[in-house]
């Protein structure tokens, strides 16, 4: 599984890391190869094939076009106004509005979880059909202090990816 982070900082990319590291999930380490890009164009010549591109806090003033070798974009569409997406693409928005394919139905810092909620039908990463759902999902301590946006893009990124 190839999956690439593309942001201006490397918020999501060190969270979904922490994460999986912290799940010690020694397995879910070797399936995937994850790495960060601060621009989309400089994936179109990383490698063949993208599984899954998320896209995190972009700045909108840059302009970037999703390449044909991605298959799937993550991304809260409020923060990538200026990205050209690839018409195959399958596109997985993300977010706190109730039109985003996944939304946190509840956030509980006190309990350390939150809710995921998938709202409606996506293929995951190993092209299986994921039907609407929601899981409560447990909150790792050095996440309990990071922006929910972030938050959302690292899980539902680990949902698609069968981790989560």
């Amino acid at each position: 599984m190839i999956v690439c982070v593309i942001e201006e900082k490397t918020k999501v990319f060190e969270l979904i890391k922490n994460i999986i590291t912290a799940n010690n999930s020694e397995n879910n380490i070797n399936n995937i190869f994850l790495f960060g890009l601060s621009n989309l164009d400089g994936a179109a010549n990383t490698y063949p094939d993208i599984d899954l591109a998320v896209i995190g806090d972009c700045n909108n003033k840059i302009k970037m076009t999703c390449p044909d070798n991605i298959k799937s974009v993550l991304l809260n569409i409020d923060n990538s106004k200026n990205i050209k997406l690839n018409k195959d693409a399958q596109i997985i928005t993300c977010g706190l509005k109730e039109k985003d394919t996944a939304i946190f139905s509840s956030i509980n810092l006190d309990d350390g979880n939150v809710i995921l909620d998938l709202q409606r039908s996506i293929k995951n990463i190993n092209g299986e059909t994921l039907e609407p759902f929601e899981k409560q999902i447990d909150i790792p301590g050095f996440a309990a202090n990071v922006k929910t946006e972030d938050l959302i893009l690292a899980f539902t990124a680990l949902m698609f990816c069968g981790m989560a």
